[in-house]
Order: C-alpha cells, then sequence, then structure tokens
C-alpha cells in the first residue's frame, strides 16, 4: 500500500529513529509492558486476559487509566489493559510497524490522513456492527458517521474519539501581555499585527519569554497551520485531499500559502519564536507555554484541562487563527478523526468491543473528558450538558469558522483508491516550513512552487494508477465548484 501524505522513505526514516532513540518518549501503562505476542498468550492463559490500546491522547492519560479500573471491575476476565500513548508522529511509525508484524494492539486509532477503506482493504479493522450491542450507535451526535470515513460498504468500523475541531487555534499569555503594554482583551486580528505582537512580547521578555512557542519538533504541529490557516485565506485544503477542494489544484504557491510562510520568516527573524521550539513535542510546548515562557502557542482544546488542573494560576485566553487582513475568505474544513477500531486479528473481539461500549456509552469517560476540559465528545447531548468556562468558550469560538467540507470519498468511493495510491511528495509543507521557522530557510517561494507542481503530478499519477486498476474516478472527484467555502457542504 502507499502511503497517502506520508513516503515510504520517510515513514522507514522515522521509524528507524523512533525504534533506536525515541523509545524513552512513549508511555505505557499496565502490569504488562512487553508486547511479544508469546508473552501475551502466556499471561492471557494464566493471568487471565490483557486488552492492549495504542492512541496519542496524553492529556487524558489519566483519565483512560481510572477508566480502566472501572472496566476491569466490571468485566474481571480482563487483569490487565496494556494503554500506549505517544505522539501522532511515534504512533504512525508504531502502528506500521506492529500491522506490519501482525502484533497490533486490540483497539487502535487509525493514523491521521489515512484513508479507512484503504485500510480495511488491507486488514487493519473488522466491522463493529456485529460485535457491539444492538442500538449502540444511536447514542452518538447525527451524522458523525460518513461513507468513506468511518463507514466501508456501509458498516462501520471506527468510532472517532471526539468530534471535528480545529487544532490551529492561538491560545495567548494575559499577563505577558500586560508586561509589553498589550491589551489582553484585544488580540491581534491580521498577520501584521500578530507579529507585532509577538516582537513586543519577545523585547519584553529580554531573554525569559518569547511571543510564540511550537511543538517544532512534530512537523503535523506545522501542517495544520499551513492547512488550516490558509483554508481561513481560501486555499480550500483539508486533511481528506492533497488538492484544494475549490480549484483541484495545490496551492502552495498561491497567496493563501505564501502568506503564512512570510509570517513565520519574520517570526522567526524578528527573533520571536522561542529558541527551545525545535526539539520540542508538543506537549511539551503547552507545559513551556504554561511555564510563562511565551505568548503564543497554536495548538487545539486538548490544552485547557491540562492547564486548569495543572496549572491553575496561568492567565491564558484563546483567539481564532488571524488572517491577513482581518476578514477571512473561507472557513476551516476539517472533518472528525476516522477513530477508534478493532483490530481485525485481535484474539478477544468481544472484550475489545465492551471496552468501546464502556468508553463511549459508560456513565464515566465521556462526561469526565468534557468536564475536565479535554475533548468535545462524539455522544449527542454530552457536550451541551457537560462544558463550562474556557472549554465551552473555545467550542463555541471555533463554530464560527469551522465547517464541514466536501468528502471526495464520500461521493465517490473509488476515490479511496487514488488515495491508496498517492505518494506524498517531499520535502513537504510542513518540511518546509520547519525550514523557515526553525532552521533560517528564505528561499522558500520556488520551493511551494515547486511543491505544488509536484503534488498535482503526484496525484495525477496516483489517479492514472487507479483507472489502471479499473477504478472510475479522476480529477473531476477531487474538486466542487458548487462549495461556498464559508458554509457546511451539502454531501
Amino acid at each position: 500500500m502507499k502511503i497517502k501524505w506520508l513516503s515510504f522513505s520517510v515513514i522507514m526514516f522515522a521509524l528507524i529513529l523512533f525504534l533506536f532513540a525515541c523509545s524513552s518518549d512513549e508511555t505505557t501503562t499496565g502490569d504488562n509492558t512487553n508486547n511479544d505476542s508469546d508473552l501475551n498468550e502466556e499471561q492471557n492463559s494464566e493471568d487471565g486476559i490483557t486488552l492492549r490500546v495504542m492512541d496519542w491522547a496524553d492529556s487524558t492519560k489519566y483519565l483512560r487509566e481510572e477508566f480502566h479500573e472501572k472496566f476491569m471491575e466490571k468485566y474481571p476476565e480482563v487483569t490487565n489493559i496494556e494503554y500506549t500513548t505517544l505522539t501522532q508522529q511515534q504512533f504512525t511509525d508504531t502502528i506500521l510497524n506492529a500491522i506490519r508484524t501482525g502484533d497490533a494492539p486490540d483497539v487502535f486509532m487509525a493514523p491521521l490522513s489515512f484513508s479507512l477503506p484503504v485500510l480495511v482493504e488491507e486488514g487493519w479493522f473488522q466491522p463493529l456492527d456485529p460485535l457491539v450491542e444492538e442500538g449502540f450507535f444511536e447514542i452518538f451526535r447525527e451524522g458523525l458517521f460518513k461513507e468513506g470515513l468511518n463507514i466501508v460498504d456501509g458498516e462501520i468500523y471506527t468510532i472517532p474519539q471526539q468530534i471535528a475541531q480545529p487544532t490551529t487555534m492561538v491560545f495567548y499569555n494575559k499577563d505577558l501581555f500586560k508586561e509589553a503594554g498589550l491589551d489582553p482583551e484585544q488580540p491581534p486580528q491580521t498577520y501584521e499585527e500578530f507579529r507585532d505582537y509577538a516582537r513586543q512580547i519577545t523585547e519584553a521578555g529580554n531573554g525569559d519569554f518569547y511571543g510564540l512557542i511550537e511543538g517544532g519538533k512534530q512537523s503535523n504541529r506545522f501542517i495544520y497551520t499551513v492547512q488550516q490557516w490558509g483554508s481561513l485565506n481560501g486555499a480550500g485544503l483539508a486533511d481528506n485531499s492533497p488538492v484544494s477542494k475549490l480549484t483541484g489544484e495545490a496551492p502552495y504557491h498561491t497567496e493563501a500559502i505564501t502568506d503564512i510562510y512570510d509570517l513565520f520568516a519574520g517570526l522567526a527573524d524578528d527573533g520571536s519564536i522561542h529558541p527551545r521550539t525545535s526539539s520540542l513535542t508538543a506537549p511539551e510546548a503547552r507545559q513551556i507555554f504554561a511555564n510563562g515562557e511565551a505568548g503564543f502557542i497554536i495548538q487545539g482544546a486538548w490544552n485547557i484541562g491540562v492547564w486548569n488542573a495543572n496549572s491553575p494560576d496561568l492567565n491564558y485566553g484563546v483567539m481564532a487563527p488571524p488572517t491577513p487582513t482581518g476578514e477571512r475568505k473561507g472557513s476551516i474544513d476539517t472533518v472528525a478523526q476516522v477513530g477508534f477500531g478493532i483490530y481485525s486479528e485481535t484474539e478477544h473481539p468481544e472484550l475489545a468491543a465492551k471496552y468501546l461500549e464502556e468508553l463511549y456509552g459508560g456513565d464515566f469517560y465521556q462526561r469526565k473528558v468534557v468536564e475536565n476540559q479535554h475533548n468535545y465528545s462524539p455522544v449527542d447531548g454530552a457536550i451541551e450538558e457537560y462544558a463550562s468556562g474556557e472549554f465551552l468558550e473555545f467550542y463555541e469560538l471555533y463554530n464560527d469558522i469551522l465547517v464541514g467540507g466536501p468528502i471526495p470519498e464520500a461521493v465517490n468511493l473509488d476515490v479511496t483508491t487514488v488515495l491508496g495510491e498517492y505518494v506524498d511528495v517531499t520535502p513537504s509543507a510542513a518540511e518546509i516550513m520547519q525550514g523557515v521557522a526553525i532552521s533560517g530557510l528564505r528561499d522558500y517561494e520556488p520551493m511551494l512552487e515547486d511543491l505544488s507542481k509536484q503534488t498535482d503530478q503526484a496525484l495525477e499519477d496516483a489517479i492514472s494508477a487507479a483507472q489502471e486498476d479499473g477504478a472510475n474516478v479522476s480529477i473531476d472527484d477531487f474538486v466542487f465548484p458548487d462549495w461556498d467555502p464559508m458554509e457546511n457542504y451539502n454531501q
């Protein structure tokens, strides 16, 4: 399988780095931390059943551990839940290797930007309908499950961990605003203002704090900013297409995108980006922001619960991403994560299904992740009943700029064949942004021009390969001229 968005060489390089250098970054809970399948079988037979679960939800790890204790009380045949949470990048590398060796966890999330129909065809997941109780799917918000996203050929395979939300809202430190002489109730609205605010904060910090911090070690943090901020400026990008859904062409060379690179180049030139950014994961950057070392951080709502619990003195606000002029030309087009599924070769499919039933339908976990301000639950009514404070403010703020855009594979399922053939172009938009923000790269416009051309060619090649395999698909399946990017798309 050719992997959408990730070239094989990049995956293998990252995997080697992970296996030999990054093992200390993962968090595994439970009594059994050995992934050897023979050992698991021995424990299952002698000491009860071990369920293995893997995701990248580090901020809710403590709640998941409490949930696991309750689950094992209710289902005593499960005596251990081996829970591993990684960064998103590490997760992708790890799960690819686990699938390759036939040793994937019982329950795990589909990697971001991977097409579910392709994963199902490759044998990753099994359908949930035969395993869960009748009526289970009725507890979820209307419209949550979509063909090509969670459904393949009419069967549900995965459940989103949370509803769709932007991952690039801007949090800002109100106290640092005051130290820099800025009004904390008037955050910046334009790129020029954002750069100016960051510069003033950096100057006021005199080496103690800076304008912006980011998890620069994770390239995915930069691609989200390019996609989502660019779409607010009319780029038409989203996770589920390599090209603009407005034009059918890659927009990396257009002003909607180059303006973002200009902004980050300016931030770096001003010295406004925290010097540790290049070495930080997103959770590490989140903590340094909480320590008062940066005026801005670009992340998502998962920070709120962590900060409110662990850094109660942090005086912060949240704002929508700035735009070049203060007026947006589009919306953030994002869909819910593909979510949790059950491994097709698990030895415990019924208990894995019970795990999902309790995770979503029980009386503990979904209530707590909303009350404790971590996730916007996909369960119907949970947000409205349990959200409050900054968490509710964030939800109301992003609803003004978020839309449900077109899902190409929901219109034509043969699009998934194309996505399975598509090979990511390198250097990617994220890698170029890393160079701009961290390494002093300034001759990026020709690189972005080339990225657009190569992306268009890569998609053309993928379409041709899919057609040769019998798929009835063309570039027209990636273009939606009837879509107003300021509105939800009527699929």
